[in-house]
């Protein structure tokens, strides 16, 4: 083979290997994306409550509320100027209470108390709890009940049902930030545990010892 001949067939040969590299190229497969992380769902920190909560929430409702129909007795009934302040005042506090604690219990879809005449409020059912978590719910008289008593008496009976009302509360408000699990609801009972004290301790030195009242 002659020199012309070997060149020919060379570039021959690189003819036809560059080709093939060429078609080797054109049909690569891509390298397939690496699929996105799956982030796992992270449960809701906000969703977990208690019997207690339940409870307390519902309690402090009704004893919030029969507070707001004393103030109201003793606004329309008491001679003292500074009991009728004093009773504006403890209702004026109270309503937003109320609401934050009807939102909570609204919100997860549980029962809320109505107020009812005569400062019993209507209680749903209570959620079981451990005994002794909550206390009893103090009774109240009714409106005529009051409106037959003298003026000392209707003062003096006023500050009694007053003061019992809130040892009530200060009662569900220890029984909540002991046993309770939700951080609105301690958050909440933490605010009217600051606002039942004043307003008691208000009492006292509005009145002196709470008085017996006359039967």
């Amino acid at each position: 083979m002659n020199t012309r001949t070997r060149s020919l067939a060379l570039l021959a040969a690189m003819t036809v290997a560059g080709g093939a590299l060429v078609g080797g190229c054109g049909t690569t497969t891509p390298a397939t994306p690496a699929a996105p992380a799956v982030v796992a769902a992270q449960p809701s920190a906000s969703a977990q409550y208690n019997n207690t909560d339940v409870q307390f929430a519902q309690q402090a409702i009704a004893l919030r509320q029969q507070a707001r129909w004393l103030a109201q007795q003793a606004v329309e009934g008491a001679q003292s100027v500074g009991l009728k302040q004093y009773a504006t005042e403890v209702e004026s506090a109270s309503q937003p209470q109320i609401d934050q604690l009807t939102a909570w219990l609204t919100q997860h879809n549980l029962p809320v108390p109505s107020a009812a005449p005569g400062g019993m409020a209507s209680m749903p059912a209570m959620a079981s709890a451990a005994p002794n978590a909550m206390p009893s719910m103090p009774a109240m008289p009714d409106a005529a009940a009051l409106k037959g008593l003298s003026p000392e008496q209707f003062q003096a009976k006023i500050v009694e049902l007053f003061s019992t009302n809130h040892e009530g509360l200060l009662g569900s408000i220890t029984a909540e930030l002991a046993n309770g699990v939700d951080p609105t609801v301690k958050g909440i009972a933490d605010q009217l545990k600051s606002t039942t004290t004043s307003e008691q301790q208000q009492l006292k030195a509005l009145t002196g010892p709470t008085p017996t009242p006359s039967r």
